[in-house]
C-alpha cells in the first residue's frame, strides 16, 4: 500500500476496534484496521452464531488455539478471530472487575489505572439500561441490561434460590463497586442481540473517509527501522505485504500480540536465538506472566424438557470469597442453562448425555502463572500455551473448595427435581480433597480470559513489557493495549476491562 498512515492497528478486537473508532473520530487522521479474520460489515451480514447471545460461538470464528491446562493435558483454548474479536463470541456478560483490582495496578506502578481514574471509561463506554448515578453512563457504544425474574430460565431461578438460602446475599447490580453475592449478570445485548465491538464501536464509524478496515490479514511482525517502529509485514492469502505507518499498536490479544513481538525479535533473547530470530530488543517478560480464569464444576444430566438449544446459556451469578481467603471476591459461580455435548465427542462419551445444565465454580484470583513460547517463527504455526492451572496450592485448595460449593448448590431441590443424575461426581467423592484435586486434574478448564503476556509496569521492572501508557519499551511508535498489558487479572470477565482500556490509551494517544 503507497499509503502512510498515522495509526496502524492490529487486531479488531475488544480493544482495537475501540481504538480505530475513536482515533477515527479526527478526521485528520488517517487510521487502518486490519484483521485476521472476516468481516461482516453490516448486522444483517454477521452470521446467527455472532448475533445469537443465547449461546458461545468457539467454532466457526476461532483460531484453533490448544493449550496445556495441566502437565500432560492438553484442551482447547479459544479465541475469536472476527472483527469484534472475542467480544464477538463470548457470554455477553458486560462485568468490571473489583476496584481494588485497578488499584492494585496503581501499587504495582501504574498510577494511572487507579479505580478512580478508569471510572469514567468505565461510565463512557455503557449506556445501562437498568442503573443510573455515580457508578454507570448513559448513551455510550455498549449497552448493559439485567436479566428480569419474568425472563430468567427455571434453572436459574432455582440457582439464586439456592444461592440465597445458603446465606449469599442478593444484588441487584454487580457493576456497583461494593456487589457481593448472587444476582442478574450484567450484559451486553440489545433485543437478543451481542453487541460487540464489532457493532458497538465499529459499526458507526464505517462510513469515515479516514477509516480503512481490512480483514483477512495475518500480520507476521512489526517493521523496525533503529529504533522506531515504522510499519507491518503482512500475509494474505499466499502473498506477502509491507504497510507503513507512523505509529504501530498491536490489539491481537493475548496470544496474538506477544506472538507477533516474538517473530518481531522482541522477548526473551534465547528463545529468539533457538529459533534464529534476531532480536533488536531483549525484553524478558514478552509471553511470560500468562494468567487465566479456570473453571470447573457438577454437571447435571436433565430430565426431559429441561435444557434445550437457544435457552440463554447464562443469566445469574455469585461472586463471593473463598473461606479462609483475604481477596474479597475471588470466586464465582455460575448456573449454565445448557451445554450440547454432541460438538464434544470425548466430553459426551465421558458423561454419557448428549446435553447437560451445570453448576460451575471459577477462580478470579489465581497465583499460578502459564507462559507462552513459539514454536515456528512462521505465523500461521500455533504457539506452545503453557497455562499451568492450579499449580499454586492455594489456588487448588480454593478451587475444591468451590467445586464443593457447587455441588451442594446442584442438590437444591428445584435443581434435584429437573436432573436425572449428576455426571461423574458421586457424594463420597465431594467428601475427599484427594478425590476432587484428581477430579480437578481432570476436569479444570478455561474461562476464556488470558490475560498479562506483554504486562506494563514502571521503569526498573525488569519484566515489564509496556509503560503504564502500553508503549513498548525500548522502541518509539509501538504500543501493545489489550488484555497482554494487564500485570495481574481483574475479578471478573474481561471484555468490559478491554473495552475500558482501548477507551483509554485512545485518549492518550489522541493527545500525542
Amino acid at each position: 500500500m503507497a499509503t502512510m498512515f498515522d495509526d496502524i492497528i492490529v487486531g479488531a478486537g475488544s480493544s482495537g476496534a475501540v481504538l480505530a473508532a475513536r482515533l477515527s473520530e479526527d478526521p485528520r487522521r488517517r487510521v487502518l484496521l486490519l484483521e485476521a479474520g472476516p468481516d461482516y460489515p453490516t448486522v444483517e451480514a454477521t452470521p446467527a452464531d455472532l448475533r445469537d447471545s443465547t449461546w458461545i460461538s468457539v467454532v466457526a470464528h476461532d483460531w484453533g488455539f490448544r493449550a496445556d491446562a495441566v502437565k500432560g493435558r492438553e484442551i482447547e483454548f479459544p479465541r475469536g478471530k472476527v472483527t469484534g474479536g472475542s467480544s464477538a463470541v463470548n457470554a455477553s456478560i458486560a462485568l468490571r472487575g473489583v476496584p481494588e483490582d485497578y488499584d492494585e495496578w496503581a501499587r504495582l506502578g501504574n498510577d494511572e489505572w487507579a479505580w478512580a481514574r478508569v471510572l469514567p471509561y468505565f461510565r463512557r463506554l455503557e449506556d445501562d439500561q437498568d442503573e443510573m448515578g455515580a457508578f454507570h453512563g448513559k448513551g455510550g457504544p455498549i449497552p448493559v441490561r439485567r436479566w428480569r425474574p419474568s425472563e430468567l430460565m427455571p434453572v436459574q431461578g432455582a440457582f439464586a434460590e439456592a444461592c440465597q438460602a445458603m446465606r449469599f446475599p442478593p444484588v441487584k447490580d454487580h457493576n456497583h463497586p461494593e456487589a457481593t453475592g448472587i444476582g442478574s449478570w450484567p450484559m451486553n445485548i440489545r433485543d437478543g442481540l451481542r453487541v460487540s465491538t464489532a457493532v458497538g464501536y465499529l459499526l458507526p464509524a464505517r462510513s469515515r473517509p479516514n477509516l480503512v478496515i481490512r480483514s483477512g490479514c495475518l500480520v507476521d511482525r512489526v517493521v523496525v527501522e533503529g529504533s522506531r517502529v515504522v510499519g507491518v509485514d503482512l500475509v494474505e492469502g499466499e502473498g506477502r505485504e509491507r504497510v507503513l505507518g507512523r505509529r504501530v499498536t498491536l490489539s491481537a490479544g493475548a496470544i496474538g500480540s506477544p506472538a507477533i513481538l516474538l517473530r518481531s525479535g522482541i522477548g526473551p533473547r534465547d528463545d529468539l536465538d533457538a529459533l534464529g530470530i534476531a532480536p533488536p530488543l531483549d525484553l524478558s517478560g514478552v509471553g511470560t506472566n500468562l494468567i487465566d480464569h479456570p473453571q470447573a464444576g457438577v454437571a447435571l444430566v436433565p430430565r426431559p424438557g429441561v435444557c434445550a438449544p437457544g435457552q440463554p446459556v447464562v443469566q445469574m451469578g455469585l461472586r463471593y470469597t473463598a473461606p479462609a481467603s483475604g481477596e474479597r471476591n475471588d470466586m464465582q459461580l455460575a448456573m449454565i442453562s445448557q451445554a450440547d455435548l454432541t460438538q464434544i465427542p470425548a466430553v459426551m462419551a465421558l458423561v454419557e448425555a448428549p446435553m447437560v445444565f451445570s453448576v460451575i465454580a471459577a477462580l478470579q484470583r489465581p497465583r499460578s502463572r502459564g507462559r507462552l513460547w513459539l514454536t515456528s517463527p512462521d505465523p500461521r504455526a500455533q504457539p506452545r500455551i503453557d497455562l499451568h492451572y492450579l499449580d499454586d496450592p492455594e489456588d487448588m485448595r480454593r478451587m475444591v473448595e468451590g467445586v464443593r460449593l457447587a455441588w451442594q448448590v446442584s442438590r437444591w431441590p428445584a435443581l434435584a427435581e429437573r436432573t436425572e443424575r449428576i455426571a461423574i461426581l458421586t457424594e463420597e467423592m465431594v467428601a475427599s480433597d484427594e478425590i476432587l484435586e484428581g477430579y480437578l486434574q481432570m476436569a479444570v478448564n478455561t474461562l476464556y480470559h488470558p490475560v498479562g503476556t506483554a504486562r506494563m509496569g514502571p521503569e526498573g521492572d525488569a519484566a515489564a513489557v509496556v509503560d503504564q501508557l502500553g508503549r513498548v519499551r525500548g522502541l518509539e511508535a509501538l504500543r501493545v493495549v489489550d488484555a497482554s498489558m494487564m500485570p495481574n487479572i481483574p475479578r471478573a470477565n474481561t471484555n468490559l476491562t478491554c473495552i475500558m482500556m482501548g477507551e483509554r490509551v485512545a485518549d492518550w494517544m489522541r493527545a500525542e
